[in-house]
């Protein structure tokens, strides 16, 4: 999902396309581009590239930059909505169809009694997956 300041341009579009997101600062994680959705399934089947990249490590301090108009960002639905709700972003779609992305969850057998490893495995099958449109 495409995270823009609630005054940005891309505010009332349901969606953004690649040209669109071209136009602004683009804050990702300090990670390399070929393993950046945003970039492989999105910018670059089109061909087309920010007009700026800034990396911040921290998911806080990004949307912060994004809320005062900085740049945008691009995060899973689930989070960008969490924050949504807390601040002046607004969450839309990369695309007319978004980008589907499926994340697995593992652990060794020999792990499965570590509090935190278990704890976190029950939060995750608590969670409302509807809303966020993933499958358990």
């Amino acid at each position: 999902m495409l995270v823009v300041a609630e005054d940005h341009a891309l505010a009332r579009q349901t969606h953004a396309t690649p040209e669109q997101v071209a136009q602004a600062a683009l804050i990702t994680y300090p990670v390399e581009t070929d393993r950046l959705d945003i970039y492989t399934q999105f910018l670059t089947p089109a061909n087309v590239v920010p007009k700026c990249h800034k990396t911040i490590e921290t998911t806080d301090i990004m949307l912060q930059m994004v809320a005062s108009g900085r740049g945008v960002a691009a995060l899973p639905r689930w989070l960008a909505e969490e924050y949504a709700d807390s601040m002046p972003l607004v969450v839309l779609k990369l695309g007319r169809r978004g980008i589907a992305k499926r994340i697995w969850l593992g652990t060794r057998d020999a792990d499965i009694a570590i509090n935190y490893l278990a704890a976190f495995i029950e939060l995750a099958k608590k969670a409302d997956w509807k809303r966020a449109k993933v499958r358990v």
